[in-house]
């Protein structure tokens, strides 16, 4: 698709019981930000954390031998492990069908993609982790940002653990304290920006949480004053399939990672479109793409594809 194709259509509400309400999402767009309490069950919690503890070590297992963790303290701003993951939990609120339809609803779209998925560890103790106030788009546009229609891209932020004022939560200012203030530069200093920092309102959030805001944005990390304790968050952008300058990642570049093979042999094939997979019905399945992907992936339910082309 070319920019021509992002264009506004209406999408049908989902049969889903939806998790992320209109009113959610009226807040969103007028503050930029809003936190989506309980928008995982604690099951599903509870599955999420004990992925990251494939990844991470618990608090209690980093006090108790430091010396199996030296990785933690020599670079203890930038604990991320990326998607695709060996977690099934973990891939699965990836793509949770509740942010594909909420995406969709607010893109306007069915063409969303996963853009970035990331873990992220945080340990009170180890080392500082308080940011400047910043928008996030250097990293995913070579544009400037659009909160509008298809245009925007969706950042969310994951809670597997508790957040309080003394585990460095996230710092947003509402967009009525923002409007007037450029996009460029996209860091601000506190000492040349008081205003932005005057403003900010700190997420303190329960596990299961879902904070979702905009690329418009301003935000930060705040400081870990905890003595003690672990932030566990799950951190993804979305966006339109049609707006090709704008995401983080392609991730046909994991094609070749067994993780990427487990999760599309795992997933339903909405899911696997999050991540640039040709849904049922596309043109680009015939008899021959059919054998080879089957092949490729053997342990993939080829049926909804062989049955899309059966009807075609």
């Amino acid at each position: 698709m070319t920019g021509r194709d992002c264009q506004r259509v209406v999408i049908k509400r989902s049969t889903l019981d939806v998790r992320i309400t209109e009113e959610r999402t009226k807040a969103l767009l007028r503050d930029g930000y809003v936190l989506v309490p309980g928008f995982l069950s604690p099951g599903e919690v509870d599955a999420a954390r004990s992925d990251v503890l494939r990844h991470f070590p618990t608090w209690r297992e980093l006090q108790l031998t430091p010396q199996r963790y030296g990785w933690i303290f020599d670079d203890p701003e930038h604990l991320q492990v990326e998607f695709p993951f060996d977690a099934d939990a973990l891939n699965h609120n990836s793509t949770h069908p509740q942010i594909i339809e909420f995406v969709e609803r607010l893109l306007g779209t069915r063409e969303v993609l996963l853009s970035q998925s990331a873990i992220w560890a945080k340990y009170a103790g180890t080392g500082s982790f308080e940011q400047t106030m910043h928008l996030d788009y250097e990293g995913n546009t070579l544009v400037a940002p659009r909160d509008d229609g298809p245009y925007r891209q969706v950042n969310m932020i994951l809670y597997y653990t508790d957040v309080t004022e003394a585990l460095g939560p996230t710092y947003v200012v509402p967009q009525e304290h923002s409007r007037d203030a450029g996009l460029w530069p996209p860091f601000r200093e506190k000492k040349k920006w008081p205003d932005l920092y005057k403003h900010e309102q700190p997420v303190l959030a329960r596990a299961g949480s879902l904070l979702i805001f905009g690329m418009r944005t301003f935000h930060r990390a705040g400081e870990m004053t905890a003595d003690e304790g672990v932030r566990f968050t799950h951190h993804l952008v979305y966006k339109s399939a049609s707006c090709f300058f704008n995401g983080y990642h392609q991730y046909s570049q994991f094609g070749e990672k067994p993780q990427m093979r487990q999760f599309l042999q795992r997933a339903t094939p909405r899911q696997r479109e999050m991540v640039g997979f040709p849904p049922p019905g596309h043109p680009y399945w015939n008899e021959q793409s059919l054998a080879a992907v089957a092949e490729r992936y053997p342990e993939m339910d080829m049926g909804p594809y062989l049955g899309a082309r059966r009807r075609c």
